[in-house]
């Protein structure tokens, strides 16, 4: 009895170690991580820049949200949308989701925008057809019109870009930590071993 205790505590013990040493992992930066300011936020936040254009970003959708999800409490996930793919109906959708957060329909707009994208092809080519997206999500024309045109939508779509230019963004989609710390993910082959890296990155100075 004693022997198979003593066999079953060296397996816990050694399971341990392989467990610290995976989350001890030693990350570099300019290899796992890239600095792209000087201070870091205030409060711990992770914020995603994606496009709705995006193909990636679209296949990141459900991980990115697996991963708000894990960080829930323990650090603000912030969605950055992007006007740098699609020209000005890049920056429609850039309005559309700012007005989707004022209406606290976002989750709604994101799932239904996407999929009529990279599902049904189904492409934007104009202000109007946001204007519709919303009426199919039982948000009046004019409703919509108000609250595109107010000065909380053009701040909003200001902050967005503000963040994008700061952080040097020209592809998506992208990862940031505390507004300083850029992910690099060429060495990167789940969601696990991006919630592994942020976790380590949120603890820098």
């Amino acid at each position: 009895m004693f022997k198979f205790l003593g066999k079953a505590f060296a397996l816990l013990v050694l399971s341990i170690f392989f467990i610290s040493s995976a989350q001890a992992r030693d990350y570099k930066e300019g290899l796992d991580y890239e600095i792209r300011a000087t201070n870091k936020t205030v409060e711990p936040e992770i914020r995603e820049f994606f496009s709705f254009f995006c193909s990636h970003c679209f296949a990141m959708e459900k991980p990115f949200s697996q991963m708000a999800e894990f960080f829930k409490g323990k650090a603000k996930f912030i969605v950055n949308p992007v006007g740098l793919i699609g020209g000005d109906v890049g920056v429609e959708s850039q309005k559309a989701y700012a007005v989707a957060i004022n209406l606290e329909i976002e989750d709604e707009l994101k799932e239904e925008l996407f999929n009529r994208i990279h599902v049904k092809q189904d492409v934007p080519e104009d202000h109007d057809y946001f204007a519709e997206l919303f009426e199919s999500l039982g948000v009046p024309s004019e409703k919509y019109e108000q609250i595109y045109k107010s000065f909380v939508t053009q701040a909003k779509v200001a902050e967005y870009d503000r963040h994008t230019k700061e952080m040097k963004i020209d592809a998506v989609p992208e990862i940031v930590v505390n507004g300083k710390y850029l992910v690099k993910t060429d060495n990167l082959e789940s969601i696990e071993d991006y919630e592994s890296i942020v976790s380590y990155l949120l603890t820098l100075p």
